[in-house]
């Protein structure tokens, strides 16, 4: 009752003066923006690293499985391994062929690119996740030019591919259009020799909304196209597997690394460089948002420093009737909490509110046929939201404790004999 009292009347009563008023509001704000900013922005990034990390995990293989010597599919398919995969019945496994490649368009504009043959049910099993994909998008964000769309009818046939878009952007192809694709090894051949290449027709320009796939992939149904490029050591095998629970991806590593003359590499290992990045960026900003917020909660020692200098005799006056001085520093470290701790709960109800605002109603920014991503995701961590309002009630006592100390230095004769 007494704390309470006190914070209205030597605060925000007119007795308490304009001064010390405008710079408690202003406290009480800034803390209320930083924690608001830093729940927002890092709930807001939390929802696009889960976008992210969705899009990867629908649509690119759980584990990528090798045979080291192994060079046809054949050899694959009559391995140990390939049985023990096919034991599960859930699991979704094919061969496919990889090789660097080289495009050359009608116009002679020549881009590298990363060529994947897979076998057709390969092929519909992707086209199905993506079409999945695509349908939970909320309304608002779905768009895009139609050619972009991939049909299960789409697959590429004999001689055809299918191009990522901005792969094709960068040829400037369209659906129809013939590209010459050549091996890199003609690279190395002596002048007058004629590199291996074949001429395909591009059967369809799609858009997955991964910027590795769409920029760099060219796909192909394997052994109906690229065959004239040969077997070099440039094309690698190997069995591509899409679990039904993807949390059992370790589990089944360990199980097929058995084989000694089998490698196996999971989805989060190929894209770990992206997830650090990820994780790096969320820190580094939670970082400075969080330093942001400390400045402005500074804020708090200029008003108990102001309060105390001009409250002197009121201090001496709470001493006089009995009042210790451990009771008095406790009684101001209590103002200085109750002042910055309005602020982090102001902050914290609307930032998390904000957020789970969005993350109900994603917000749309940006023209789909810009931006990968049309739409602001949220996802909010409540163990965050627990720790924030923890460190900022720590922070705000112990900074609330530390001016609160001068008030012991207050000697009630001399302040009381003060004009």
């Amino acid at each position: 009752m007494l704390v309470g009292h006190l914070f209205r009347h030597f605060i925000f009563s007119k007795r308490a003066g304009a001064l010390i008023r405008r710079i408690a509001f202003l406290s009480i704000g800034g803390i209320t923006v930083s924690v608001t900013a830093f729940l927002v922005v890092l709930f807001v990034m939390n929802g696009m690293n889960a976008s992210i990390r969705k899009r990867i995990l629908g649509l690119e293989p759980h584990l990528y499985v090798t045979v080291p010597g192994v060079q046809n599919a054949m050899g694959l398919e009559t391995h140990p391994v390939y049985s023990r995969i096919k034991e599960d019945p859930t699991t979704q496994a094919y061969v496919y062929e990889t090789q660097d490649v080289i495009l050359r368009s009608q116009d002679g504009q020549f881009r590298g690119a990363f060529a994947r043959g897979v076998t057709r049910q390969s092929l519909e099993y992707f086209i199905s996740e993506l079409a999945r994909l695509d349908a939970e998008k909320p309304q608002n964000a779905r768009g895009g030019p139609p050619s972009y769309v991939w049909d299960p009818q789409d697959v590429p046939d004999e001689g055809e591919v299918v191009l990522g878009v901005d792969l094709a952007a960068s040829l400037g192809v369209f659906d129809g259009d013939f590209i010459t694709v050549v091996s890199p090894t003609g690279l190395l051949l002596p002048p007058g020799q004629t590199p291996k290449f074949e001429r395909v027709r591009v059967k369809r320009v799609v858009t997955t909304a991964l910027p590795d796939v769409d920029a760099q992939f060219l796909f192909y149904q394997r052994g109906k196209a690229l065959k004239a490029l040969g077997s070099g050591d440039l094309k690698k095998l190997g069995i591509e597997m899409w679990l039904a629970d993807d949390s059992r991806v370790d589990t089944v590593k360990n199980d097929l690394m058995k084989f000694s003359d089998v490698q196996v590499e999971t989805w989060m290992e190929r894209n770990s460089a992206l997830f650090y990045a990820l994780k790096l960026e969320k820190l580094t900003i939670g970082v400075f948002l969080g330093l942001a917020g400390m400045i402005a909660a500074s804020s708090i020692l200029t008003v108990l420093a102001l309060l105390l200098s001009q409250k002197r005799r009121d201090i001496a006056v709470l001493r006089t009737i009995g009042l210790s001085g451990k009771q008095t520093v406790k009684i101001f470290t209590q103002i200085g909490f109750l002042l910055a701790g309005s602020g982090v709960l102001m902050g914290v109800v609307i930032g998390t509110g904000v957020s789970l605002y969005i993350q109900n109603n994603p917000l749309t920014m940006w023209s789909s046929q810009t931006f990968y991503d049309t739409t602001i995701p949220s996802l909010v961590d409540w163990w965050l939201v627990f720790g924030v309002l923890l460190v900022s009630s720590l922070i705000a006592l112990l900074g609330s404790y530390i001016p609160a100390r001068t008030a012991t230095d207050v000697q009630p004769s001399e302040a009381l004999r003060m004009k």
